[in-house]
């Protein structure tokens, strides 16, 4: 019956995040040229501060379906390079999609993880940018570091919502409800 329990459990959460987290896709899309414009302005501040760019403005192209080709670029004297921005920065939907789907968190809680979770998306958003722009010339030398960067991307948001919700949830079971709390053997039961 337990076992049964935790299947259903998991399948509903499942669930949950797979309705989810379309909509938060596309929501997310449709901001995307203001998310773009803001962390586009920190990493112009960044790059001319730490890295002596003179960049003269922040340019942001929305385009494709839903904005989903907008790039980001800055002018230096009379180059504006530009990179697709959408790809980089859509992991943020699916942090939003895994925390909303987690049951019994309060609306307070959720809100917390939530802004914790999108400032260190945000910050690692930035990094990627002032990363990328700085060091352009040496990453197009080895195409490995693209791809090994894509993948903590990817990977990030399941990593924070775990970090964040889900065994913060688990753990608070575990302290307030001795007689059926959640142990080890039983982690789902928050979800």
């Amino acid at each position: 019956m337990g076992q049964e329990t935790n299947i259903r459990r998991v399948t509903l959460f499942a669930l949950r995040v797979t309705l989810l987290a379309p909509v938060t896709l596309v929501l997310w899309w449709l901001c995307l040229p203001v998310y773009a414009s803001i962390v586009g302005h920190i990493a112009a501040f960044i790059l001319q501060i730490a890295f002596s760019f003179d960049i003269s403005r922040v340019v942001v192209e929305p385009k494709g379906f839903l904005n989903t080709q907008t790039l980001l670029g800055f002018a230096v004297g009379d180059r504006t390079p530009t990179t697709p921005v959408a790809m980089i920065v859509s992991n943020t939907a699916t942090y939003f999609a895994l925390v909303l789907a987690t049951r019994r968190l309060t609306w307070r809680n959720t809100a917390k993880v939530l802004a914790i979770g999108v400032a260190i998306l945000t910050t690692t958003h930035i990094a990627h940018i002032v990363f990328f722009f700085a060091f352009s010339r040496t990453i197009g030398q080895y195409p490995q570091i693209p791809t090994a960067i894509a993948q903590i991307f990817l990977t990030l948001p399941f990593l924070l919502w775990i970090a964040l919700a889900y065994w913060p949830s688990v753990q608070q079971e575990q302290t307030t409800d001795t007689s059926h709390s959640c142990s080890a053997d039983d982690p789902t039961k928050r979800l």
